[in-house]
């Protein structure tokens, strides 16, 4: 929340200045309209009717020029005075050709009486446009009035968009306070871990990470390169003799920010830090001083203050306030370890030791198929495979990934979304709720292929209770120790860990309490911790199951293939948890089997259809559904469906937080941070392999929530907002157009998100269902053999000197004859393999369909000439509606589209208003604060 209203408080001065201008402003416009209406009525003739409605709207437009003929009197100095250029197709070059129509006029009979009304008709509906705009310019100054008045009454504000689900803009709702029961329990249950050592037996870690690190020659060539770069760069790091430069301040501070972790004062105090070059020098000269003393460094004896936080899903989350000099020192050292950390086990990972996924062929088969193919045996060895892609993207997307790559890469893996102040390449990267969805995605295709491959296919997810606040310190230090940290750094690392914390809900004279278990939330130490030990089940799990791939997103893990497999895995994972001191979450545990329905035939190679039963295996596997969000995968359907009863529960909460809400601006940002974001990124973004139905159940249940919540408007949302405005505002506008409603701020509208639109852009580019690019692959292949058989038969074996040599120690010019045809079932045997069909149909399927964009209209085109270019200077990052198609966003096309025609209708422009007649700074810094939920 902004600290005692402080930003409010300055702001409304600030707008209330600008409002007592814009109101002078109206006043004189309100004062040359009604002149310019009269001296139109007292005109005696059509013509003169005209001129003066045309100068007067010119002039109140602010291009005075193009009304008069300046260049009437050729002998006046023209090289003074405005800039008479008029642009092809703007709204000026109408009013140029008026002026010349008119002089045309006085001399051509065809310049009838009936284009003279025409005109004034058109003039005088331009002169109520105008009055139309400035009413809405005050009306809007009123909104923002109570926005900020609904903020300087110190009512609760909207969660942070990592709890949220919604952008850093989208945050400014007051909401009502809820769930204190919630977090009493919760902050009881947190306390009872945090503040109790936990019993860790230390011996019998190492032992644990023996057996998986000391297995065979690989494994401990492999654990003693990570070692010796771990302790190498520990060694290096401690020795510095200047830690720090101010340049550094950029990057650390970029990186703290987007962590979510500072409060409103500090975030401000490190902002102006970033600004002034002496001001960073000297932070930098003081945190020099503190790492060189970092051996002796030490928390003070006053207690930190930690606050709890809730977050949209009701789950609250405990956050530490200490020293920004500390929270910047703690950040460049994490960082620094997180992506050292990263690049040694990346190392790892590349390593021998690390097993891969990969069917049993035999040297015979391989040097058959080559022959067989005309091919070389490295043409035919699967290097573009399914395989492959797999490892690839395990490698690229979820090994390590909440850990940086680079001192420059600030991305936080647990952000919801981009803010719109990212730059490109920040865009380029998947933020932390794409790469969870992206994992559905997986999830889906891999049983859609293992069903149709192998008949059967099992999946398990869980993650840990309470993973970093019952963390033990003994645990931490272990696994750092066993990699090779530096004493010096494991006494660094213990001591931060200890931090006496004290809850600023309990004030003055809360006590104050060590922690004795447990790592503090968002800090980049913390990441680099908990990583350090989840690498270590990451890799029990690829040895003991040969190659399989844990996806793991920090302490939430999914494991998938055969079910003898995810047995294996499984009792792998329970080792580890029982090792480290750590439970599964039992309400995110739980195991489903899909049995294939025969409903994507492979020819001569699939396995039969299997009756679903209870295994020896199955029993073995943790019970319950796999969930997430508000998706339940479903056996018997073979998808996510949407679980309508936790919906249902969401609902009512969303009624209650709407309710509470002071203002129309607030109650905006509540919407859209719940029913725009919350809803829609909890149902996950669709992708081919989810299908039409994906979309189509989400939209019904969109709609469904909005029914719901509005039962007696019938345009929903939109009509609801029309009659609250209309009962807080009588004064001003009614009957407001639905692009007000969802039109951006910068056009005078409130940008309501719509969440139909991604759903529905996204749906018209799915034109084949899951099963049919299935059998798509599986017809390919089979004509891919019919024409490997052809050539075959015609020319024989690729014989002699083809760069086959020995393979395995079989020579590729012996071996069976040149007659001896591959049959089809041994061609299409081991597809994961070697079928490129099968290969981009998994690409396929896994692909987040584009957002098919509406066609521009003339209509649309000739309004958006009118635009101020102000807006797309503005605007560019944000892709809104503005001047230029292309710039724009599939979504702003959209809306632009769909809502245009009433905002003209009513204004006679897209934009509602004017921008110089809007608070608009005003609005983007009170968009900008990351506000929280309060409780």
């Amino acid at each position: 929340m902004l600290s005692g209203g402080a930003l409010p408080q300055t702001l409304g001065s600030i707008t209330a200045t600008k409002i007592n201008e814009l109101s002078k402003q109206r006043k004189l416009f309100e004062q040359r309209r009604k002149e310019i209406a009269k001296a139109a009525e007292d005109a005696t003739d059509l013509r003169t009717k005209t001129k003066i409605l045309l100068e007067g709207v010119t002039r109140l437009k602010g291009y005075p020029n193009i009304a008069i003929d300046r260049h009437d009197d050729l002998d006046a100095d023209h090289s003074t005075g405005g800039d008479t250029f008029v642009k092809d197709l703007s709204e000026g070059a109408e009013y140029a050709n008026i002026r010349r129509f008119l002089l045309q006029s006085q001399y051509d009979p065809s310049v009838s009486e009936r284009s003279l009304k025409g005109w004034i008709a058109k003039l005088e509906k331009e002169l109520q446009f105008l009055q139309l705009r400035h009413e809405h310019a005050s009306f809007y100054s009123d909104l923002v009035t109570e926005w900020l008045g609904d903020l300087n009454a110190g009512e609760p504000v909207a969660p942070s968009a990592a709890g949220a689900g919604a952008g850093a803009d989208e945050n400014s709702a007051s909401f009502e306070q809820v769930g204190r029961a919630e977090m009493h329990e919760q902050r009881a249950k947190w306390e009872s871990l945090v503040f109790t050592e936990a019993d860790i037996d230390a011996a019998a870690i190492r032992s644990y990470l023996d057996g998986i690190f000391e297995t065979s020659t690989q494994t401990q060539q492999a654990l003693k390169g990570l070692r010796d770069k771990i302790r190498s760069f520990g060694t290096e790091f401690a020795s510095k003799k200047t830690w720090f430069k101010a340049k550094d301040l950029a990057w650390i501070s970029k990186s703290l920010l987007s962590s979510d972790l500072l409060t409103k004062e500090k975030t401000a105090i490190l902002k102006e830090f970033m600004r002034n070059p002496a001001v960073a020098q000297e932070v930098a000269d003081v945190l020099n001083m503190r790492l060189g003393a970092l051996d002796t460094w030490a928390w003070s004896g006053e207690g930190i203050p930690v606050e709890m936080r809730r977050q949209l899903n009701g789950k609250y989350r405990v956050f530490m306030d200490e020293d920004l000099l500390d929270s910047l020192m703690f950040q460049y050292l994490g960082v620094r370890w997180a992506v050292a950390l990263r690049s040694a086990l990346e190392e790892f990972l590349g390593s021998p030791a690390w097993k891969s996924l990969r069917d049993e062929v035999s040297e015979e088969e391989v040097v058959r198929r080559s022959r067989f193919r005309r091919e070389s045996v490295s043409q035919s060895s699967g290097v573009q495979s399914v395989h492959a892609l797999r490892k690839n993207t395990f490698k690229e997307e979820y090994f390590m990934t909440s850990l940086p790559s680079s001192v420059n890469d600030t991305s936080d893996p647990y952000a919801e979304e981009d803010a719109d102040d990212a730059d490109e390449d920040e865009k380029k990267k998947k933020n932390g709720m794409e790469i969870k969805h992206s994992l559905l995605h997986l999830l889906i295709t891999e049983s859609l292929i293992y069903t149709s491959l192998h008949g059967e296919f099992t999946a398990i997810r869980s993650d840990f209770e309470y993973f970093g606040p019952s963390l033990a310190h003994t645990t931490i230090s272990t696994v750092l120790e066993y990699f090779g940290v530096p004493q010096t750094w494991l006494h660094f690392f213990d001591t931060f860990l200890k931090a006496p914390i004290s809850f600023v809900q309990d004030g003055p004279t809360a006590s104050v309490s060590v922690r004795r278990r447990g790592v503090p939330m968002s800090h980049a130490l913390s990441d680099f911790f908990g990583e350090a030990v989840l690498f270590c089940m990451d890799f029990a799990v690829n040895q003991s199951t040969d190659g399989g791939y844990l996806y793991r997103l920090h302490d939430d893990f999914w494991f998938w293939g055969h079910e003898d497999t995810c047995v294996t895995a499984w009792q792998t994972m329970t080792t580890f948890a029982e090792v480290m001191g750590l439970r599964f979450n039992e309400e995110k545990t739980g195991t489903t089997k899909f049995v294939a329905k025969d409903t994507v035939p492979r020819p001569h190679a699939h396995a039969a259809p299997k009756e679903k039963k209870p295994t020896a295996s199955s029993v073995l596997l943790p019970q319950g559904d796999i969930r997430w969000g508000f998706l339940k995968l479903d056996p018997e359907e073979g998808r996510f469906i949407i679980d309508q009863a936790q919906v249902d529960s969401h609902i009512s909460e969303l009624q209650r937080q709407l309710a509470s809400c002071k203002s129309i601006f607030a109650w905006v940002q509540a919407w859209n941070s719940y029913f725009g974001r919350f809803f829609a990124n909890n149902f996950a973004t669709p992708a081919m392999c989810f299908g039409r139905r994906h979309i189509d159940m989400a939209i019904a249940t969109l709609n469904r929530i909005e029914r719901t919540l509005f039962p007696d408007h019938a345009s929903g949302v939109t009509d609801y907002l029309r009659h609250k405005i209309a009962h807080r505002f009588p004064d001003h506008v009614r009957d407001l157009p639905e692009g007000f409603f969802y039109f951006p701020v910068e056009l005078g509208g409130i940008e309501l998100l719509n969440p139909y639109i991604p759903f529905l852009a996204m749906r018209e580019n799915i034109k084949q269902s899951p099963a049919a690019r299935l059998r798509t692959a599986f017809l390919e292949d089979e004509a891919e053999y019919l024409a490997a058989k052809e050539r075959f038969e015609k020319d024989g074996p690729l014989m002699g000197d083809s760069g086959w040599g020995t393979y395995g120690g079989i020579d590729a010019s012996e071996g069976p004859s040149s007659s001896s045809a591959l049959a089809l079932a041994e061609y299409t045997r081991n597809p994961e393999t070697y079928s490129r069909p099968l290969l981009r149909a998994y690409e396929d399927l896994i692909r987040v369909p584009e957002e098919e964009s509406v066609d521009q209209t003339a209509h649309f085109q000739r309004h958006q000439m009118s635009l101020d270019e102000g807006i797309e200077t503005e605007t560019n990052k944000r892709k809104i509606i503005s001047g230029d198609w292309w710039a724009m966003s599939a979504y702003w096309r959209w809306v632009a589209e769909l809502y245009h025609e009433d905002m003209t209708d009513r204004y006679g422009n897209l934009a509602a208003v004017s921008r110089e007649y809007m608070p608009l700074g005003v609005i983007k810094t009170l968009k900008e604060g990351k506000f929280r939920w309060q409780s």
